[in-house]
């Protein structure tokens, strides 16, 4: 067979352009549909209910956003969301390689959670989501600085490449030297991964699985600019010819709906916002994997092809597709699955109505409606402005008496809600999402309730949502990891340099195979963390129990123990497990300890010894205590003699300062009393004395008998004599 020519490869792809783009503008309705719902927009017709309740409920929305935390929860808390495992001993450390770097492209230099959000939203709305993973060249410019630098070094910095920016002298130097600043531009290549709106995405019509790796054609229509084209390599593209590249879904209306969320208008063909600046023209260019026999050789091979609608701007053969899609409930034998908005669309507009015969019923209850009589002519006895006056305490003018009254409406909440309550619970059976995993159960708190069961509802609740994430492993995560790591050993690749772990490392992607055994770690979301971390707490014990025993060294390996604890770090939050525990990976295992008998007749003797030097110390103790006490007794024994001794000391001292004092006293009483004695003594002398003057004076009258009778004398005589009486 002759090889194909561009003209007929060209009318190849726009014959599989055209019948895809049928069905995705067909499906394209219904994504509408769910955006609209999802964003709560009016229904068709609500228009026309002037005056009636135009509320709409959003089921739709809380479903998508309770369900997509855990989803992200499930991705996000790992490091290695995706580990690529080794099929041969010489391919371990090349797969371990591998998953650090794909998890570092996808998570580090590309937003890999704005990415996952946007992809798991897309799909739990619009049926699909789309991610793309390409290798880009990005037009980096180097500066360095240089000082000291000989002309020659500046010459040799010009041949490799560099403009010398500026530069000055080295003054005072003996040969001429130069500052100078140098920068050039170069190219650094890089792996993208984003994920872009589904309607884009261009699939084979008839597809029958989400796995795209080997459908016949598969594209992506995207609007670029003359500066993307020309930074994507394409120099020879002109405005004119980018202009002229039309969408492929002129009518898509979910597109046109996005822009008029963001923007506030639709699109609008004749743009002419970019006629003056050329570089910023706008136009599609399509990205396509298509089988096709190209060579002629008779067996079709995938080819990638970049294209404007009617010229092909670059075709090289390639071993993937690019593109990823996913539905969180697939239907089988098609590519396009349900989203979670079509689930529970019904439900939403079936508590819209109920919702709003409820609030109207309210309505009516507190403002119903009016009668008026009128005449026969059909004339109002009462003036209609009045009525259509809505002013507090307004009056209402009336020709006659009762020409107005009221019509009474009921208002009986209690018949609507109990609908709603099943409502409810139709969109639980539906989305597995609960109000208990929402924290709005209130039985989930009941007394009567064991922790046992509320854990084990709340698994159940949560199995549809663990079905999405295993769907959303397998037919997206793994598909653009895989295709990660096909873009790193292409060769094309230079090695990559990034810190990991809390160290630098550097891994040439080139001496990897390119397929690998792949694991996605789904975790089992936030609300299952205690749990897990019991069972690795149980697994610990019982690998450390039988490290212990006779099999220890056959069944556990030092790299099981950092698995289990590197495990539980992770589900505790910590994202760095070489902060808290080493890998033993590539470490030497301990030598082998002596035979078990051995060892228990060492441990024995061991313990033998261990009493016997016990039991000396222990007598060494005592025998210290014992001397101790001794010392002690005896240092009290001399305090307490010496405590007696200065008592008897000072008792004695007292003794004999008061004898002293006695003595003194008694002294002091005598010489008091000789003193007293000496007195009287004088006074009985003195009386004495006068008495023998009295006598002889009496003596001398009797003598003359000459007896007066003096009674001057007589009293004298008797004073004196009471005076010196004893």
């Amino acid at each position: 067979m002759a090889k194909m020519t561009d003209d007929t490869l060209l009318k190849h792809l726009q014959a599989n352009e055209d019948d895809a783009a049928q069905y995705v503008e067909a499906v394209g309705y219904a994504r509408l549909a769910s955006m609209r719902e999802y964003y709560r927009e009016p229904y068709p017709g609500d228009e026309e209910l002037d005056g009636w309740s135009q509320i709409v409920t959003s089921e739709v929305q809380d479903t998508v956003e309770w369900i997509l935390p855990e989803l992200l929860d499930v991705f996000t808390t790992s490091d290695e969301a995706v580990v690529f495992e080794p099929t041969t001993q010489e391919d371990v450390q090349g797969a371990q390689q591998a998953t650090d770097t794909c998890n570092y492209i996808f998570y580090k230099q590309n937003n890999g959670f704005l990415t996952l959000y946007t992809a798991f939203k897309d799909a739990l709305i619009a049926q699909n989501c789309a991610v793309m993973w390409r290798t880009c060249t990005d037009q980096v410019r180097e500066v360095q600085k240089v000082n000291g630098a000989p002309i020659e070094v500046l010459a040799m910095l010009e041949a490799e490449g560099y403009e010398i920016e500026a530069a000055s002298p080295v003054m005072g130097a003996l040969v001429p030297l130069f500052n100078a600043s140098v920068a050039r531009t170069v190219e650094k290549k890089k792996i993208r991964v984003e994920a872009f709106p589904p309607e884009q995405m261009i699939i084979k019509k008839g597809w029958t699985s989400p796995l795209l790796a080997d459908c016949p054609y598969v594209a992506r229509v995207m609007e670029v600019t003359l500066s993307d084209l020309r930074q994507m390599g394409f120099k020879d593209v002109t405005a004119a010819e980018l202009r002229a590249s039309e969408d492929a879904l002129p009518d898509s209306l979910e597109e046109d709906y996005r822009i008029q969320r963001t923007e506030g208008k639709f699109t609008e063909d004749g743009d002419s916002v970019d006629t003056e600046d050329e570089s910023l023209a706008t136009g599609w260019l399509r990205i396509e994997f298509v089988l096709v026999d190209y060579d002629g050789d008779g067996i079709a091979e995938r080819r990638l092809i970049y294209r404007l609608h009617d010229k092909i701007l670059e075709n090289e053969e390639t071993d993937q597709v690019q593109i990823a899609t996913t539905s969180p409930i697939i239907n089988t034998h098609r590519w396009d699955g349900m989203s979670i908005a079509e689930c529970v669309s019904d439900i939403q507009r079936l508590k819209t109505d109920l919702t709003r015969a409820m609030v109207n019923g309210a309505n009516l209850a507190v403002n119903p409606r009016k009668t008026v009589l009128t005449d026969a002519n059909g004339n109002p006895y009462v003036d209609v402005d009045d009525l259509l006056d809505f002013r507090v305490g307004g009056i209402v003018r009336q020709t006659r008496e009762n020409a107005l009254s009221v019509e009474p409406t009921p208002f009986n909440p209690g018949q609507v809600l109990p609908v709603l309550a099943y409502v409810d619970d139709m969109a639980e059976k539906r989305t597995g999402v609960s109000k208990q995993q929402q924290g709005l159960d209130v039985n989930a708190l009941r007394p009567d309730r064991t922790a046992a069961e509320v854990m084990m509802t709340a698994n159940a609740a949560k199995q549809r949502v663990k079905l999405i994430a295993r769907i959303f492993a397998e037919t997206l995560v793994k598909p653009v990891f895989m295709g990660i790591l096909k873009l790193l050993t292409q060769g094309e690749m230079e090695p990559l340099a990034f810190r990991l772990r809390g160290q630098f490392v550097q891994y040439d992607p080139n001496e990897w195979r390119d397929q690998y055994d792949m694991t996605v770690n789904v975790g089992l979301g936030t609300g299952d963390k205690q749990q897990q971390i019991g069972v690795f707490t149980n697994l610990l014990q019982t690998q450390m129990g039988l490290a212990q025993s006779p099999f220890g060294q056959l069944m556990i390996q030092p790299q099981h123990i950092y698995n289990t604890v590197a495990k539980m770090v992770e589900l505790g939050g910590q994202k760095n497990v070489n902060d808290f525990i080493a890998n033993p990976q590539g470490q030497p295992l301990p030598q082998p300890g002596p035979p078990p008998q051995l060892m228990l007749e060492q441990a024995k003797m061991q313990q033998q010894g261990q009493i016997k030097q016990m039991e000396l110390q222990f007598q060494a103790q005592a025998a210290e205590m014992d001397r101790r006490q001794q010392a002690e007794l005896e240092l009290i024994r001399q305090r307490a003699q010496q405590q007696t001794d200065a008592n008897r000391q000072a008792m004695e001292a007292e003794l004999h300062r008061m004898k002293l004092a006695q003595e003194a006293e008694v002294q002091a009483l005598r010489a008091q009393y000789d003193d007293a004695r000496h007195v009287r003594e004088m006074a009985y002398k003195r009386w004495e004395a006068e008495l023998d003057a009295s006598v002889k004076i009496e003596s001398a009258n009797i003598s003359s008998k000459a007896k007066v009778a003096n009674e001057a004398t007589a009293a004298a005589t008797a004073e004196i004599g009471r005076e010196v009486r004893p």
